[in-house]
């Protein structure tokens, strides 16, 4: 397949004379799986699929329970793949300095270009360039080949994707020219300094102009410096110039004013070379005690941690969601991202700094390994200097960028070379980590262990400035509800704040499944009031920000709920998700999202929760109702009777305004007041049986030609409109028109239907989310979306509703009609069915059937089943059947078979030795805290028929001690707890037993205290 570049085909940034910067993401084909002879020009891959980058192939894929990836990066397949693509060189190009480069491709890539070996890269999260000038010199065409090695899992701690997941581009420029990220601008006051890289590849010395010019935000120049210059033959040099802004405009969180930094190399009148770089002015003080200045105004960073993955739109995250989930971070009061745990797409920086979003710009997660295949164990050696400078000056202008992070819950002696080599590249930032080498960094930062009680008070000097690097860590899902208080793992261990429960007894019991459904006792949903947590809630957090001088930021433990990190905290499969945003995975905002929004923003608002549907609950139940809110005072409505106005807080228990309201179905009203003025208003009222579905557009709309995505909202009702919590019942999609189907979701972080593609998904908590995608063509785009509704359980209805919408998108509305045929009987539904022309009723077990029709022509076939064994449940009180601790036949084994047999084990078996002597088991665990010593206890079974005690080898993190496990009773069924201290470390712990001894012995679960 050939492509001819050109300036009409292609999207070119910036086009002068002979230099280009063209945007190479069209038309690649893609292959998973190894095929080495791919690098070749003579390859025939005509039957390999045809896609535009950027591109994640993982995320394409079905979610299993047996992937390689695991739990620790969401169950999907990685692998092996190949991309191609074939252009002809124009003639422009011809001795030029050419190069191709990637802003991201994950992981272990090799480029080839017509079979040459262009280089491997093998962090994934690195944007790099390869020269192909001497290529294009000797070819007309090109063949480009790039192979991306993900195969061996995990590669990371979460989901990292797979593939060339961000932009590709070619460059053109001249022999003699400004290197790309060849310019380091920065400002003090109205003064600005540029650095300007100059490269030659001429055989000759050449005299130049180097003109250097600042525009304001309407293009024009406010300042501008000429220099003349003589680059010597094939060489390199830096020139420094200075510059004055009169009165500048400052680029501050509030107002991100930003210039644009114009470089020119002339040869008399030619521009040989032009390159633009947008800058701010801006001043950032650390000052240690009282925190980060801007402009000389005291800033708090109230901040989130950021994967890269958007969902169902895996790593290959769409520039518009990106701006749309950055903007949405906005509107919750969020000021600042610390990019967890590397660096994200270049996009991502300008969007930043647009918006006025801080930027903690985070490189490593770990200097040595963290996951069995992550680039700590195999890579982090030999490449981190290549790509910490790489990283350095691809991100060093943003004005957004106020801080680096070299490394998270990690160790080693290197930390001090990092910190070296950013302040040789930038000396205009500080370097903090998550609690890594904290003894080289410029301003402290520290994970779970700035939660612990004692460390505010005890431990936090003001030698350094402070962060909370992940502070805090709070649990939820969206639409789920407890009034008692949870603590990690469900117990609260030492060092953890104390909260009271909402109410003396559990008032919801509704669940994703009851006792006996869990196969790990960690498989529970978190309420989304306030009150699931690790160590302390998120209103204590924001309290302790807000008021300590040092505490200069706050990075929440998450923004958004992310795929991957399933296990270790979740409990694991069907679990595919961490659940700790204030977002979900599929962009809905959880009520945490609000509680951030009344303390950190001034639009006046109000958000109650929960919400005010409870068919089994008793009459007259006293439910914690809560309101966030910024206003003065709040007065709360129930069925219109006020039940009182509460005033503005500001202690953390405060923040939440609590009525305890006896349920009875209506209406609650809040109303938010300043100054005696009604300034904000919340309604929400008691929902019947899901009757319909309603369509809308979260964020911008679908741009009026060309290839865009936008984001559908569809939201359960009942019929007259208001919101049904509990809704799961299954969407259909049509699209009519030119686009497509991009992928589909609904936030759960237990839904493991595949989202590619997809054409139906089951609501979560009452909403489905579509992701909509328009090919290059500009004509009219139409949604169709169907349900059939109705309680899965039959709790209080047996009533079923079929509804259908239509959402226009682009252009004109669709003007078609809609026919839905169904049955009960379990028969297929044909033409000749029943039409539906109204509700009607089911029995229990029913399996409700239809077919929608189009203009007279099918295009779904439905289905909706009712009956005790669909859907959550209504009355979970039961606990996990396996209450305990990690289990043994979930961790790394060798030498070593799962049992089934046998009595009071945990979890779904334990292991078995058998003979093996040397046969082992070993469990990750993952400490956020600090250094120190902890309980590890071995729940075991060991047979007392061979010896009295059996000899096993405990090794934590390299260091073994031996220990004799006492006989049990009867093998298999009697059980013990071998309690024994141990030092873990801070991030990762490997706790490795190894059986010293064969026959008999049985491991069920590890537990750490």
């Amino acid at each position: 397949m050939k492509v001819l570049l050109s300036l009409i085909l292609m999207s070119v940034v910036t086009s002068l004379w002979a230099q280009e910067t063209i945007k190479f993401n069209a038309d690649w084909r893609f292959h998973s799986g190894d095929k080495q002879s791919a690098k070749t020009v003579h390859y025939n891959d005509e039957d390999w699929r045809l896609l535009d980058l950027p591109h994640d192939w993982s995320i394409e894929g079905e979610y299993n329970k047996d992937e390689p990836m695991g739990d620790r990066c969401g169950y999907l397949p990685a692998g092996i793949a190949w991309y191609r693509k074939t252009i002809e060189v124009p003639e422009s190009w011809k001795n030029k300095h050419v190069e191709i480069a990637f802003d991201g491709v994950f992981m272990n890539s090799s480029v080839y270009a017509n079979g040459q070996l262009l280089g491997t890269r093998p962090y994934g999260w690195i944007s790099f360039a390869y020269d192909i000038s001497q290529i294009v010199d000797d070819n007309n065409t090109i063949t480009f080949a790039v192979r991306v090695d993900n195969n061996k899992q995990p590669s990371a701690r979460w989901y990292t994707g797979s593939g060339i997941y961000a932009d590709t581009w070619i460059r053109v420029k001249e022999l003699v020219h400004v290197p790309h990220n060849g310019i380091f601008v920065r400002t003090e006051g109205n003064k600005v300094t540029i650095d300007t890289e100059l490269k030659s590849l001429e055989n000759k010395a050449r005299k130049l102009k180097l003109k250097t010019s600042i525009l304001n935000a309407q293009g024009k120049i406010v300042a501008s410096v000429s220099e003349k210059l003589k680059i010597p033959t094939e060489g390199k040099q830096t020139v420094r110039q200075l510059l004055q802004i009169e009165t500048p405009h400052l680029w501050d969180v509030d107002n991100p004013y930003l210039y644009t930094l114009k470089t020119e190399l002339l040869n008399g009148k030619n521009v040989v070379d032009i390159t633009k770089t947008r800058f701010g002015v801006r001043d950032v003080e650390w000052k240690p005690g009282v925190g980060m200045f801007i402009n000389g105004k005291s800033v708090k960073m109230q901040g989130v941690c950021n994967h890269q993955d958007a969902g169902a739109l895996g790593a290959a995250v769409p520039d518009k969601i990106l701006r749309f989930r950055i903007q949405q971070l906005k509107e919750m009061g969020v000021n600042a991202i610390r990019t967890a745990h590397n660096p994200q797409t270049p996009q991502f920086y300008d969007m930043c700094d647009e918006i006025g979003m801080l930027v903690m710009d985070e490189i490593f997660d770990g200097w040595k390994k963290k996951a069995d295949h992550d680039y700590g164990a195999h890579s982090f050696n030999e490449w981190w200097r290549h790509d910490l400078s790489d990283w350095l000056k691809r991100d060093r202008n943003h004005p957004s960028v106020v801080i680096y992070s070299v490394g998270n819950e990690t160790r080693g002696k290197v930390a001090k070379d990092l910190v070296e080599m950013c302040h040789d590249l930038d000396p205009t930032r500080p370097v903090t980590s998550g609690h890594s080498g904290s003894e080289y960094m410029d301003v402290l930062g520290m994970n779970g262990y700035s939660e612990m009680v004692g460390f505010i008070e005890n431990k936090l000097k003001n030698d350094r400035v402070f962060i909370g690097t992940e502070n805090t860590h709070t649990w939820q899902v969206r639409g789920y509800y407890r009034t008692k208080t949870w603590y990690r793992d469900g117990y609260r261990p030492q060092r953890t704040y104390w909260y009271p429960d909402l109410t003396e007894e559990e008032v919801f019991t509704y669940d994703w499944t009851n006792g006996a459904g869990r196969n790990n006792f960690k498989q529970v949903f978190n309420s989304s009031y306030d009150n699931a947590m690790v160590r302390l809630n998120s209103r204590q957090n924001i309290e302790q920000l807000r008021d300590i001088p040092n505490y200069a930021g706050s990075f929440r433990w998450t923004g958004y709920d992310y795929i991957g990190e399933a296990g270790y905290v979740h409990g694991g499969w069907p679990f595919k998700a961490f659940m700790g945003g204030a977002i979900d995975l599929a962009n809905f905002e959880k009520d945490l999202f609000y509680l951030y929004q009344s303390q950190w923003t001034n639009e006046p608002m109000v958000h109650i929760l929960p919400h005010w549907t409870h068919p089994t609950l008793a009459e007259g139940t006293k439910i914690p109702v809560w309101v966030y809110s910024n206003c003065d005072v709040v007065e709360l409505f129930h069925n219109g009777q006020s039940l009182g106005k509460q005033s503005k807080g500001t202690k953390w228990e405060e923040m939440a305004r609590q009525w305890m309201v006896a349920y009875v179905p209506g209406e609650l009203k809040a109303i938010g007041y300043n100054n005696d003025a009604k300034v904000a208003e919340q309604m929400i009222r008691t929902a019947g049986v899901p009757a319909k579905i309603a369509l809308s557009i979260d964020g911008e709309p679908l741009s009026e030609s060309g290839k865009d995505i936008v984001q559908v909202r569809v939201t359960t009702t009942d019929s007259d409109g208001n919101f049904y919590p509990y809704g799961e019942n299954r969407s259909y999609f049509h699209v009519i028109g030119a686009g497509k189907i991009r992928a589909l979701d609904n936030g759960s972080p237990i839904d493991v239907e595949k989202h590619f593609e997809a054409k139906n998904r089951i609501a979560f908590y009452g909403l489905t989310r579509a992701y909509i995608e328009s090919d290059d063509t500009d004509g009219d785009i139409n949604l169709l979306a169907a349900c059939i509704l109705g309680e899965k359980k039959q709790v209080t209805s047996n009533q079923v509703h079929i509804d259908t919408q239509f959402l226009n998108l682009r252009g004109n509305e669709v003007n078609s009609y809609v026919r839905v045929y169904y049955t009960i009987d379990g028969s297929e539904p044909t033409l000749k069915s029943q039409v539906y022309t109204g509700p009607f009723d089911v029995k229990m077990g029913t399996t409700v059937k239809a077919l929608l029709t189009l203009d007279g022509e099918p295009i779904h076939k439905m289905e909706e089943r009712f009956a005790e064994d669909e859907g959550f449940v209504w009355d979970s009180v039961q606990e996990s059947v396996n209450l305990g601790g990690d289990q043994a036949e979930d961790a790394k084994f060798n030498d070593a078979s799962v049992m089934k047999n046998g009595e009071g084990y945990n979890g779904t078996g334990f292991l078995y030795f058998g003979r093996n002597s040397g046969g082992w088991v070993e469990w990750y665990q993952e400490n956020d805290g600090a250094d120190g010593e902890f309980t590890l206890k071995i729940r075991y079974t060991a047979n007392k028929r061979f010896r009295d005690a059996h000899k096993i080898l405990l090794t934590v993190n390299g260091q073994s001690q031996k220990l004799a496990l006492p006989s049990t009773e009867k093998y298999g069924t009697t059980w013990k707890v071998l309690e024994v201290k141990a030092n873990l470390g801070m991030g990762a712990n490997r706790i490795r037993i190894t059986a010293l001894e064969d026959d008999g012995l049985g491991i069920d679960e590890l537990s750490v205290e």
